[in-house]
């Protein structure tokens, strides 16, 4: 048979690329956690190998649910939620499944709206990826989902308390290291801008700030600006800090797009980085490799969370208690700008 001029991989050519029997293939395909590891990742090699592509549709109706997967994004206008979704988009995929975008904005009423919504849909799955604190209220939603077979996943913060498995960065102890650098590079007076009332991965950033400076004895609240994650707010945040007088040497940027503003703020006013101010980010969005002076900033692996996500969804462990958690560990990329 011929699909656009090409031929149609078959489950059976997967496996015999695999070596493994036509029930591994399929148990695989469905998800069914019996199958060794060894085994889903030869499946899963062959499968990429030949390009096999599993009919979502036909699937979905021998299961009784869509192979669909909702991804819940905080705020798609951030780069680093869009670039998440490419790497989720392309996990899931490689194994079948279709992704479905949904755009939180920041609004309660979105979110229980989606909630809402999706409890009606027989979806594969659900992955929650914001900064916004998980209210408690949702945690009904949820349990509806999972008691219904729908497997929900966190990115970004940790939902075990939901009995959500949680895929997650090292936020505190990255900043804590982070700034540690800029301490001992001699920067005593070190502001802190970024997003932390309703953000619980903000809190987190902030959180291993202000370890650090405490412990070095330099912490000053008038040095922590609470900024939304874009370029803007973090030149206004700069900016408000100058005319009102106040002295720094050093920023620990909550995110890339702020630690862009704030360097932008800086260069405005005829002042250099680094030698002025030091500027650290977070999150190695693509652009501050570009920027002048280039930004050092806190590493992210969007490819690596992705293909936990997928690894979670195929494992199909529907609100297991206690649920697994994943930490990616932040490494400090050095630039120019620290």
């Amino acid at each position: 048979m011929k699909v656009s001029g090409k031929a149609t991989i078959t489950v059976t050519e997967v496996a015999r690329k695999a070596g493994v029997s036509l029930a591994t293939v399929s148990r695989v395909q469905n998800g069914n956690m019996t199958v060794a590891p060894v085994m889903r990742e030869k499946v899963h090699a062959a499968i990429k190998a030949l390009g096999y592509r599993p009919n979502p549709m036909a699937q979905g109706l021998r299961k009784g649910r869509s192979n669909t997967v909702a991804l819940l994004v905080g705020d798609l206008a951030q780069r680093h939620f869009s670039e998440l979704t490419l790497h989720v988009q392309t996990a899931l995929e490689d194994v079948g499944m279709d992704l479905m975008l949904f755009n939180q904005g920041h609004s309660d009423l979105r979110l229980d709206d989606f909630f809402r919504r999706a409890m009606s849909m027989s979806m594969r799955g659900v992955a929650i990826a914001m900064s916004d604190t998980v209210p408690a209220s949702i945690q009904p939603m949820i349990k509806a989902l999972q008691k219904n077979g729908t497997m929900v996943v966190s990115i970004g913060q940790n939902l075990t308390r939901f009995a959500v498995p949680s895929v997650v960065y090292d936020e505190a102890a990255s900043s804590c290291r982070s700034v540690e650098y800029l301490l001992a590079s001699g920067r005593r007076r070190i502001a802190y801008v970024g997003r932390m009332k309703g953000s619980a991965i903000g809190t987190e950033r902030f959180r291993g700030y202000k370890a650090a400076m405490e412990a070095a004895g330099c912490f000053d609240p008038e040095l922590v600006w609470d900024r939304k994650y874009r370029y803007a707010a973090g030149r206004a945040a700069v900016e408000d800090a100058l005319a009102k007088g106040l002295a720094f040497t050093g920023i620990q940027a909550g995110s890339d797009e702020i630690a862009a503003g704030a360097m932008a703020a800086l260069s405005d006013r005829g002042m250099s980085v680094p030698s002025d101010v030091a500027i650290i980010g977070f999150g190695d969005l693509e652009m501050g490799a570009y920027l002048r002076p280039a930004l050092t900033t806190l590493s992210s692996d969007a490819k690596a969370t992705a293909e936990h996500v997928r690894r979670f969804f195929e494992d199909g462990a529907v609100g297991e208690s206690p649920s697994p958690v994943i930490t990616i560990e932040r490494s400090l990329v050095h630039r120019d700008s620290a």
